[in-house]
């Protein structure tokens, strides 16, 4: 998810301080709250899953408590470093368009960590950050988050075959305010994230708390990395992504096929948040009658980096959209205006892909992830007046993007990939390719760690 700025303030929720929120940076302080806890018996694992429908993002399903309470969905986001999610008593704001304004909609939250029904949060129960409350701005700043206190709870996964995780530390959200038009606030409150797990660093001047700093600390993990990847795209195009996310390690047996290549990055100036990679390339063929493959010029050749950013529902990129509707015979629609397959979504052919071929830092090497065009049929535009989707199937896909790049949740449904933060390390392979192990811990298999003063384990 493009993260704004996270910041601490005093809360309220009026204009001049909304404004005052944004302009001041400062760095929360969270150890108060982390109680000791004995490491855990395997490396944390998390399952994930890409659904259709709405704006669909990475997510995972979290059922914070003991007893476990409903399950939140979770955005899981490699493009910002902060955990949070809704607490009780919180509120959703919108239906004004204009930033930092409040709209006339005000929105009860109905599912939450009901964090005085669990039996195993923190002593105590919350607790006030050093500094005041927190706050987090994604999307532009179009999306303003508060929270007012910390707590440490255990929590479980809509899929049991999972092991809980316990001791982890969040941050209680109470308001959310949104720029969004909203006519007679019809929008329903569950239309809006209720929870988000930052996977990237916690850089200066960025309010966490890190759900990865916390692995660390408290002895479940020996470095900042994880590993994450999806089974096999599903037979339905309506059918949600699986796959699982590991901390601290990898799975021994591999989840991709080809070599694991450590990429080259390159980083915008600072302050930035997240993961970026050198530009790849990208080709393509055409769809239905596949042949030589074609690579797509740039349509901004200024840009020269890509955010990986699994919270993002789409692929935005700056190669020559013309050049991949004539290569490919994709179609581009007037409603919605995007890049369009001409038939129904089911109908795309599951071996048809774009290609990403990212230069790797050792000499010689190079990786490509193949993309399926189906996972960029996602169901996003789903019920926009004027858009038939039993004849057209609009993709999450743009391409003439102009300074920008973002390759999102699509992209890693195709990509294994690795990162290692104590060897500033960015590994990929062809991913998409297992079976079952979103089922479950079992299914992954054995794990090796990925230990802070080496290389990912059988990279190259």
């Amino acid at each position: 998810m493009q993260f704004g700025s996270a910041i601490s303030h005093t809360k309220t929720y009026h204009l001049a301080e909304m404004l005052l929120m944004i302009s001041i940076l400062s760095i929360a302080s969270f150890q108060g709250a982390i109680a000791a806890s004995p490491p855990q018996p395997q490396s944390p694992i998390i399952p994930i899953s890409y659904s259709y429908g709405g704006y669909p993002r990475i997510q995972a399903d979290i059922k914070w408590g003991t007893p476990g309470q409903s399950p939140i969905p979770t955005i899981f986001d490699t493009g910002s470093p902060s955990f949070w999610v809704f607490g009780p008593k919180s509120t959703i704001n919108d239906g004004s368009d204009a930033h930092y304004v409040q709209g006339p909609c005000n929105k009860t939250v109905k599912t939450f960590y009901n964090w005085p029904k669990s039996t195993s949060h923190s002593k105590g129960g919350p607790t006030k950050p050093k500094g005041g409350s927190l706050s987090y701005a994604y999307g532009g700043n179009g999306k303003l988050i508060s929270a007012s206190s910390l707590i440490n709870d255990t929590f479980a996964f809509s899929n049991p075959n999972f092991a809980k995780l316990t001791n982890n530390q969040v941050a209680l959200a109470d308001y959310a305010q949104i720029t969004q038009l909203d006519d007679k606030c019809k929008i329903p409150e569950s239309d809006f994230d209720h929870s988000i797990l930052g996977l990237a660093p916690l850089s200066q001047g960025f309010s966490g708390p890190s759900f990865r700093d916390n692995l660390r600390r408290t002895g479940k993990t020996r470095s900042s990395s994880f590993t994450m990847w999806f089974d096999q795209q599903p037979k339905s195009v309506k059918s949600p992504y699986s796959g699982a996310a590991v901390f601290g390690a990898a799975p021994i047996r591999k989840k991709y096929i080809g070599e694991l290549v450590r990429i080259k990055q390159d980083y915008p100036e600072d302050p930035y948040v997240g993961y970026y990679s050198a530009l790849p390339e990208l080709t393509v063929t055409s769809i239905r009658k596949p042949g030589k493959s074609v690579k797509i010029g740039l349509a901004d050749s200024s840009v020269k980096r890509c955010l990986l950013d699994s919270g993002t529902g789409e692929d935005r990129v700056p190669f020559s959209e013309k050049e991949i509707i004539k290569a490919t015979g994709l179609i581009h629609l007037q409603v919605p205006y995007v890049i369009a397959w001409n038939g129904t979504c089911e109908s795309i052919p599951r071996t048809a892909t774009f290609n990403f071929t990212f230069a790797g830092v050792t000499k010689g090497k190079s990786v490509t992830v193949a993309v399926p065009i189906r996972s960029y049929a996602r169901g996003e535009f789903d019920g926009i007046p004027g858009y038939d989707t039993s004849k057209v199937c609009a993709l999450s896909l743009s391409g003439d993007e102009f300074g920008d790049c973002t390759l999102g949740a699509p992209f890693f449904t195709a990509a294994y990939a690795v990162f290692h933060d104590d060897q500033k390390q960015i590994a990929l392979a062809q991913g998409g390719v297992s079976t079952r192990t979103g089922d479950s811990a079992v299914g992954i298999g054995h794990l090796t760690p990925i230990l802070p003063s080496s290389n990912i384990p059988n990279s190259v």
